[in-house]
């Protein structure tokens, strides 16, 4: 692509000179984006969601932004076998569990027997909630219902926080 007087500001005084030393601005050429952008891979993810119309509907979200579930537990057990089996970058992890499961809990002993932490997705805003769930500092937080908007969001900055490369 060829530059001319057009395709510049005009600029006065020192600033124009500075400007002047550099020489002309290089030329962008068109490379492909990573699936993600910002150099970023997708994302390898378990989700943990006792309810399993809600866990196919996040995978399916999940997948339809360019990550991998590596696999779907409806409890604090299977998420743990899970994990052991799968070791994902991070769970998607629903606060209140089946059967009296605590989806907090599960986060705890997969942050701490894994490494593996947590996007929490709840339908609870209550101060205590929110208390436990910044206990275990967590990448995010998504609150039930939510739009695919507002969980691909959580993903890009778990994903930088991470800091994930291909």
């Amino acid at each position: 692509m060829q530059r001319d007087e057009s395709d510049t500001l005009p600029i006065s005084g020192g600033v124009a000179q500075a400007f002047a030393r550099l020489g002309p601005a290089p030329v962008p050429t068109a490379a492909p984006l990573p699936v993600l952008g910002l150099g970023l891979r997708p994302l390898r993810l378990m989700v943990v969601e006792d309810e399993p119309q809600v866990a196919r509907s996040i995978r399916d979200t999940v997948e339809d932004l360019g990550h991998r579930v590596c696999g779907i537990a409806h409890s604090e057990q299977e998420a743990i076998l899970l994990a052991d089996r799968e070791r994902p970058d991070l769970a998607l992890m629903d606060v209140r569990l089946a059967a009296g499961g605590d989806g907090i809990m599960a986060a705890r002993r997969l942050a701490a027997g894994y490494g593996i932490r947590s996007i929490f997705l709840s339908g609870y805003a209550d101060h205590g909630t929110m208390r436990q769930l910044t206990e275990t500092y967590p990448l995010g937080v998504v609150h039930k219902p939510f739009s695919t908007a507002q969980l691909k969001s959580a993903l890009d900055l778990a994903g930088r926080r991470l800091r994930l490369r291909p």
